[in-house]
């Protein structure tokens, strides 16, 4: 297996150990045997817990931020495709994270990776902001009722505490869908 593969391999093994155990209770030794590695192998790629953390989120932020991209460029009905690029971050955390360790993980992403969550964020309003200002001629009150910022930045603000919840992900996702429909609504 090649070291890129390894390195995959570990990363995929090391998702499924955070999010089924937290970060504090995730050891390197829960990570190696999960990804089918020695212990020796895994420090090979990886200094510690924190830096596969770090590898952990960043690589997840960049596969969003992609999809969600994609999803902003489609066409269709502007508050269907704002649901859906942001319904990948919360699919993303309540299919890869377990409910009791939602908040937990998010916490540690902002303290051990503060530039990823910053980007994160940056990158996915950008996003969210360029699907509103692509379709502001079917937004009639777009920057009268909400700047295409704003309304971009209070989105994200919201889905970070509807993806915090400890409810079942279809509640989670009525939630978010609903958000979605009456802030789009409030532009038309």
């Amino acid at each position: 297996m090649s070291q890129s593969a390894e390195k995959q391999q570990i990363l995929d093994a090391a998702l499924q150990v955070f999010g089924r155990y937290g970060f504090r209770r995730t050891s390197m030794e829960l990570i190696a045997q999960a990804a089918g590695v020695s212990r020796p192998a895994l420090y090979k790629h990886y200094a510690g817990k924190e830096e596969i953390f770090r590898a952990v989120a960043e690589r997840a932020i960049d596969r969003l931020i992609a999809q969600a991209a994609e999803i902003g460029q489609e066409d269709g009905d502007v508050a269907d495709r704002v649901f859906r690029a942001l319904n990948l971050k919360l699919e993303f955390v309540t299919g890869s994270v377990e409910a009791g360790f939602r908040g937990e993980m998010l916490a540690e992403v902002s303290v051990l990776a503060p530039d990823l969550t910053r980007s994160f964020k940056e990158r996915h309003v950008a996003v969210i902001k360029s699907v509103l200002l692509a379709a502001e001629d079917d937004l009639p009150r777009l920057g009268t009722v909400l700047s295409a910022d704003d309304a971009a930045e209070l989105l994200l603000a919201a889905l970070t505490g509807i993806s915090q919840q400890e409810e079942e992900a279809h509640v989670l996702r009525t939630r978010l869908r609903q958000l979605v429909d009456i802030t789009v609504g409030s532009l038309t």
